[in-house]
């Protein structure tokens, strides 16, 4: 067993979980909570001194395993982070042509990721038939029996090919009707015709596979000769489909060049059930749709068509957000939050969150018009690794436009004036970026 434990600088924030397995909580006492947030129940407590074992990250929450096998969140500000070496370096080597690479040591577990043989990754931990490795700068796992174990480690080594540089190398393949090709990196295969079925495989830009059918929005794809799978239709393409032959990846040729031809879909964070964070006097599901109305109907009076994935304070799901987005072929998908952080942690201004690299542009020239109209501090644009714009099939932005646990930015964005500052700031954006 590999333990790697790291001791407290006194800073917070995220952390990368590239090169450790265990953590040791700092704070006296900490809340571990159901999710990865201040608005989700606690399930138990904590003592500082205690040792966790980490599983993933998100959103600067740590998901932690505890000594009786639970698993909880807790916020990663409260946990140290200064590193101590491990006790011995280990490589492990993928075998198998594909595999899976997943969030926890399960096979029921979310696939983060696949390998070829060959890869060559970090190793942290083994337990029960599963190894963590470093995979991508960050934590996951991987079947042992599917890997080899040798001494060393991937700084230094040359040898190692990624499978984004495979992906780069490889001939881009051109679909025929009895086939279609992967247009994206980290695409899921599922058991069903549904984003609420199992993943069964994840691919990745220019995998083919064979045609069998078509349900719906999905097609019914050849995994072997024994299995088929269902893949999103938007993820994808067939001989029907116009591909871009330059770029990084493949994706499909955008529909409008005008912001008055643009279909655009709005998304009011949270709602329903899910307040979102918590301000002294209302929840943000209900400033985020104030804001979300101000803004589309500024988008509308340009012309654009304009979709909200809510009307009201509804439960919408994190899946149904990207469907929505997919299914109408959106020209652009926008999440609007507002941000908030820990008791006596500090937090103020505005911040832009892209995750596809070809979105970056975008996010950079959306957050330097709200930069330049808001009257709040700007914290620039940055990578976000959340499901609406991780899993999202269009181009995606999601933005924090204030911190509700902070009473200087409530008193300056809880306001029709500065919704409509949002609003003009969108819109002169988009009208830069469409033309």
């Amino acid at each position: 067993m590999i333990v790697v434990l790291f001791m407290s600088l006194g800073s917070f924030g995220t952390i990368a979980l590239a090169n450790y397995t265990n953590v040791i909580v700092e704070a006296s006492v900490v809340n571990v909570r159901l999710g990865p947030g201040l608005t989700y129940d606690i399930m138990t407590q904590i003592q500082g001194g205690t040792v966790v074992n980490v599983l993933s990250e998100k959103n600067e929450w740590y998901k932690v395993r505890m000594d009786d096998d639970r698993i909880g969140w807790v916020a990663s500000w409260l946990i140290n982070n200064t590193e101590v070496a491990a006790s011995k370096n280990l490589i492990a080597t993928v075998l198998d042509s594909s595999v899976n690479v997943r969030e926890e040591n399960n096979d029921q577990s979310e696939i983060v990721g696949s390998a070829v043989a060959g890869e060559k990754f970090d190793m942290l931990f083994e337990d029960n038939g599963w190894s963590q490795i470093n995979y991508n700068n960050r934590v996951a796992w991987i079947l042992s029996s599917l890997i080899e174990i040798s001494p060393g480690s991937i700084e230094g080594t040359t040898e190692t090919v990624s499978s984004v540089e495979a992906s780069e190398n490889k001939e881009k393949p051109v679909p025929d009707e009895n086939s279609i090709v992967i247009s994206y990196d980290d695409v899921n295969v599922r058991l069903g015709p549904s984003l609420e079925t199992d993943i069964v495989l994840t691919s990745n830009t220019g995998d083919t596979f064979t045609k069998v059918g078509k349900e719906g929005d999905f097609y019914e794809i050849e995994i072997d000769s024994q299995q088929t799978g269902f893949v999103a239709s938007w993820l994808v393409a067939d001989g029907t489909t116009e591909i871009l032959s330059e770029g990084d990846s493949e994706k499909l040729l955008p529909s409008s060049t005008t912001l008055s031809e643009a279909t655009i879909v709005i998304d009011p964070g949270h709602g329903g059930t899910d307040p979102g964070a918590e301000g002294s006097t209302f929840y943000e599901k209900e400033v985020t749709l104030q804001t979300a109305e101000v803004v589309a109907e500024k988008l509308r009076d340009a012309g654009a068509n304009v979709i909200l994935t809510r009307v009201g304070d509804e439960d919408v799901s994190l899946e149904e957000r990207t469907y929505i987005s997919s299914n109408y072929n959106a020209d652009l998908f926008i999440s609007l939050h507002y941000d908030s952080t820990a008791e006596g942690v500090y937090g103020t201004g505005i911040t832009t969150y892209y995750y596809s690299d070809q979105t970056l542009p975008l996010a950079k020239l959306m957050n330097n018009k709200l930069a330049e109209t808001l009257p709040l501090e700007n914290n620039g644009s940055r990578f976000g690794d959340y499901m609406v714009l991780r899993e999202n099939s269009q181009p995606s932005l999601l933005l924090e436009l204030g911190y509700i646990n902070n009473t200087n930015d409530v008193n300056i964005f809880n306001s029709d004036s500065y919704r409509f500052l949002v609003a003009d700031s969108v819109y002169e954006a988009l009208v830069e970026y469409f033309n």
